[in-house]
């Protein structure tokens, strides 16, 4: 639970080699996900935004502060700014904003590897509005496909990067993302309810040991923060275009 819900390291390395093996591993780390999922909790109470943004600063500082937590922070503060304002912004444009917002205001993350795997995730979220997918399931897998692309660099050496990594975050990855973590943040708020989620994490884990037996354990090198950024600014570059070439297409179709 402190891990899910606060980021606090692993303790179980048995849970955590498979967390990796099936690259589930960055959904136990505090990241944008989290604050998203409190944002989108706390808008269905109609919390104003301003107080959500109280809240979500509080998390973030209770939490420690982490990179990953204040980038999505900052890209919510400014993504409700700027909707305020009426400066609207690409998904994709938004998140180098909010990364390059962020980098001001702490500028020795520009060598944390969590910071820069937050804003790659975010990135490859950020690619799926381009496209416009009406269907869910299809806007799911395309989702999923995404993530498990944009992740490579950053992933690599730290999860297995099967490509059964892909069906296990279809199946698996709501579950936590849905379920798990939602549980452990009503788990923390009451703990009358810490039976449930033991329950839940028990099935989770013994899910995990059965969908990991046969993915190879991850590579032990991992990739150095000069690639990170190459690879992170070159996905920019090519959205950038992809953007221009999908406008371009509606104008000529008008």
């Amino acid at each position: 639970m402190a891990s899910i819900v606060c980021g606090e390291q692993l303790q179980d390395q048995n849970l955590k080699q498979n967390l990796q093996k099936t690259s589930l591993i960055h959904i136990f780390v505090i990241s944008g996900s989290h604050l998203l999922l409190l944002d989108e909790l706390f808008a269905t109470l109609r919390v104003p935004f301003f107080v959500r943004f109280l809240l979500l600063s509080l998390y973030s500082l209770v939490v420690g502060w982490q990179p990953p937590a204040v980038r999505a922070l900052s890209a919510l503060g400014l993504r409700g700014s700027f909707k305020k304002f009426k400066w609207p912004f690409p998904a994709d444009t938004m998140t180098l904003i909010a990364g390059c917002f962020t980098l001001i205001l702490f500028p020795e993350w520009w060598n944390s590897t969590s910071f820069l795997m937050s804003w790659c995730a975010a990135l490859a979220l950020s690619s799926v509005s381009l496209l416009k997918i009406k269907n869910s399931l299809h806007r799911l897998v395309f989702t999923q496909v995404c993530i498990f692309v944009f992740m490579m660099v950053p992933l690599w050496g730290l999860s297995s990067l099967h490509p059964l990594s892909l069906l296990y975050n279809l199946l698996l990855g709501p579950l936590v993302s849905y379920l798990l973590l939602p549980l452990g943040f009503l788990t923390m708020a009451f703990p009358i309810t810490v039976g449930v989620f033991d329950f839940v994490i028990e099935f989770f884990s013994w899910m995990l040991v059965w969908t990991s037996e046969p993915v190879p354990t991850a590579r032990a090198s991992t990739v150095e923060i000069t690639y990170l950024w190459v690879w992170i600014f070159s996905w920019h570059v090519l959205l950038h275009f992809l953007r221009l070439k999908l406008r371009q297409g509606k104008d000529s179709a008008w």
